[in-house]
């Protein structure tokens, strides 16, 4: 092979390792996660309780998609092993309904629960109402960990109330020692997308959000 073939050999390899770079720190590069309070307390098995707070939204007014609905700081967590994570979400958004009424019961939560609260329970002196479903018309939302089992349906708050009440939804499940584990929402709530499940639905920082279990 002459000078010439070499040298294009060279840049060829060149440029195909600094697109390999881009697109492997695309694919890794990820919002720094909400990383799980320590409450002090510990479950019935021994292992840390944490809190996680998040807020849905109907647009999350920043980014590159402001108009989107989604999950607020960011959808990215990280939490110790073997935890027993306590989610608080501040629900709110109006319902959309859910196309398969089988997600509007709370499944893989401890006690199979949630509890639903009109304020914030964080502020002391707040009744909550203990919930094992909803109707799936009025769902918002869900919490969904397919691969622990877990769909918490979030109610949504009622338009026609003047002060349009968020709903704050509380439940805790386990996480094992390890992993990295998706979640997503399951209610068809990205409009303007075909049947509603494009957009925020398929997009990680919006609908869809992921769990690391480490140290």
């Amino acid at each position: 092979m002459n000078r010439r073939g070499v040298l294009t050999v060279v840049a060829f390899l060149v440029a195909g390792g600094a697109i390999g770079s881009f697109v492997a720190a695309w694919m890794h590069n990820s919002p720094t996660p909400i990383t799980a309070v320590a409450s002090g307390q510990q479950g019935a098995d021994g292992g840390p309780i944490v809190d996680i707070k998040v807020s849905t939204v109907a647009a999350v007014m920043q980014g590159d998609h402001p108009n989107w609905v989604g999950y607020l700081p960011t959808t990215f967590f990280k939490v110790p092993p073997n935890a027993t994570v306590r989610m608080t979400i501040d629900q709110q958004d109006t319902p959309t309904g859910l196309r398969n009424e089988y997600l509007g019961l709370v499944r893989g939560t401890i006690g199979n629960s949630m509890t639903v609260y009109t304020s914030d329970p964080s502020a002391g002196g707040v009744t909550g109402k203990t919930m094992q479903a909803i109707d799936p018309t009025l769902a918002a939302h869900t919490f969904s960990v397919p691969d622990l089992g877990v769909n918490v349906p979030l109610p949504g708050v009622d338009a026609s109330n003047p002060k349009n009440t968020d709903n704050f939804v509380q439940f805790s499940f386990k996480v094992p020692a390890s992993g990295i584990y998706h979640w997503q929402c399951f209610v068809p709530c990205g409009a303007g997308t075909l049947y509603g499940l494009g957009g925020p639905m398929q997009t990680l920082g919006y609908m869809d959000g992921q769990i690391e279990v480490g140290p």
